[in-house]
């Protein structure tokens, strides 16, 4: 029962094979901005005059299928608007660049309350693996849930489990990845769907890897010791010479902040830390806000070629791993 979100809620349900397949979404879940009037009214003598008073920083929300206005409050103008249609289109593009199993799929699609939510899940028939009990045999899946009423947080889950219920806890099974965030500016689906997927290629490839970083503690000043001496350590003359900063700051500042992101549900783990790396080595022009400073700055230079850029900095993530400050802590939690 976990798996069902709100079951007394208007829900509408589609079980097919093809991840391309958004049509459920396109009905139920493609969704506009469209902006809203304050009526005021103002009393004279004998008669009232009414006038509308545009609200600039509000929106209300249109079904572009129906042209239904939805029942819904408002959003306000830095609501980062996700429309369920456009959201698992691009997933099933990044999944199509994986090398993830998907001839062999179950995908099941929900909306609730006339499109404002989405649940989707995409179990991978072809891909199992053992949980507890070596013969307990469970099929990988991914799970994405979305709002676009401020209601849910985006979510996604992958790992091999049976059932799941959204406030983060899995049963019968175990997770690979989990993130959430709200729906601000800096909300990257991509992103987020981009490493639950790597994260069930991993899990097929090198399990035993990943769950030995998800066990080992590892937390902001040791990963800012591995990054001062790997990634992040400058080359200049002058450090070369202890002289000045030895350290790239902008980059480390970059990397601790997606740490920071990660570590919210993967803990303060080696598992976080590689997610944040590999997540900064994916998304090369991606916005974010400077925690302790508040500015907006940008990961990446808006001019750079995109794939010779993700080259570069999977080797730099490549470095990381293989560095002795990685491995040494890779072999504590060993031991």
């Amino acid at each position: 029962m976990f798996d069902v979100i709100e079951v007394n809620t208007d829900l509408n349900v589609v079980e097919h094979n093809d991840p391309s397949n958004i049509d459920l979404f396109v009905r139920r879940g493609s969704v506009r901005r469209v902006p809203i009037d304050a009526i005021t009214e103002e009393a004279y003598d004998d008669y009232s005059l009414c006038k509308a008073e545009r609200m600039p920083d509000y929106s209300a929300l249109q079904n572009t299928a129906s042209g239904a206005i939805l029942n819904t409050r408002p959003i306000g103008k830095t609501y980062n608007l996700v429309p369920h249609d456009k959201l698992f289109r691009r997933q099933a593009e990044l999944l199509n660049e994986t090398d993830l199993p998907l001839s062999n799929v179950k995908v099941i699609d929900r909306v609730y309350n006339d499109g404002l939510r989405a649940h989707r899940t995409i179990h991978f028939n072809d891909l199992s693996t053992t949980i507890g009990d070596s013969t307990d045999r469970v099929n990988c899946r991914m799970d994405v849930f979305n709002s676009v009423d401020m209601s849910w947080s985006f979510q996604v889950f992958s790992g091999a489990y049976r059932d799941l219920c959204r406030n983060t806890l899995v049963f019968g099974g175990e997770k690979a990845y989990h993130q959430k965030a709200k729906h601000t500016k800096n909300l990257s689906p991509d992103a987020l769907i981009s490493k639950a997927g790597g994260s069930l290629e991993m899990w097929t490839g090198q399990r035993e890897k990943m769950n030995l970083w998800a066990g080992a503690k590892l937390n902001d000043a040791k990963f800012a010791e591995i990054l001062a001496q790997s990634i992040c350590h400058k080359n200049t003359r002058a450090a070369q010479a202890e002289q000045g900063n030895q350290v790239n700051e902008s980059l480390m500042n970059h990397l601790l902040y997606l740490f920071d992101k990660e570590k919210r549900e993967l803990g303060q783990t080696m598992w976080a830390a590689y997610n944040a790396l590999t997540h900064w080595s994916t998304h090369t022009q991606e916005a974010w806000t400077d925690p302790k400073t508040g500015k907006d700055r940008v990961s990446g230079k808006s001019t750079h070629n995109v794939a010779n850029t993700q080259r570069v900095r999977n080797d730099k993530v490549r470095q990381v791993l293989e560095s002795p400050s990685w491995t040494w802590a890779e072999s504590r939690a060993a031991a």
